[in-house]
């Protein structure tokens, strides 16, 4: 295994438990997923063969490091990685940047860096408000397509779920 962070190591802990292992659910639109890795976004995968350890280098390369978490404070990178999982990257780091009013313009950015790092916000704050903003994405998910609804509770779980995990980096 390579020499991650343990504030990697603790997102990839909590994505793992949050998606679980093999789903092909016709009603998900995320279609066949293994560990939160989806058929869709990796069509030249066997999803079913999918190993843990390669979800790892994927979630490291294409997720965590695509997305500058190595660069956020933890319980922040916890969160934009989880939201960029369930809703790509460029909502995630969109919802990231309303959190401090930061344009959202879906790029990591050093203006979304330095908002994401200031001590003038508090990592709870942030995380706070990209909470409601994944509520809003999980209402316009299911007003746009209502047969999303069966997913809500499970959805909202996630997040509660989501805080608790942040709470343990953040203290």
């Amino acid at each position: 295994m390579k020499p991650y962070s343990v504030t990697f190591i603790h997102a990839l802990d909590y994505l793992l438990r949050a998606e679980g292992g093999y789903v092909n659910d016709p009603a998900d639109r995320g279609g066949e997923t293994k560990y939160g890795i989806s058929k869709r976004a990796y069509p030249h995968l066997n999803i079913a063969a999918l190993t843990e350890e390669q979800a790892t280098d994927i979630y490291y390369r294409d997720y965590w490091l695509k997305a500058k978490c190595d660069q956020l404070p933890p319980g922040i990178s916890l969160m934009v990685f989880d939201g960029i999982v369930q809703h790509g990257s460029t909502t995630a780091i969109q919802q990231l940047q309303r959190a401090p009013g930061v344009t959202d313009d879906g790029i990591i950015g050093q203006r979304t860096l330095i908002s994401a790092n200031t001590t003038m916000v508090s990592v709870r704050f942030i995380c706070q408000r990209i909470l409601t903003q994944r509520s809003r994405t999980y209402a316009r998910i299911v007003a746009n397509n209502p047969s999303q609804a069966k997913f809500i509770s499970g959805w909202f779980n996630r997040l509660d779920s989501l805080m608790l995990a942040v709470e343990e980096v953040v203290g």
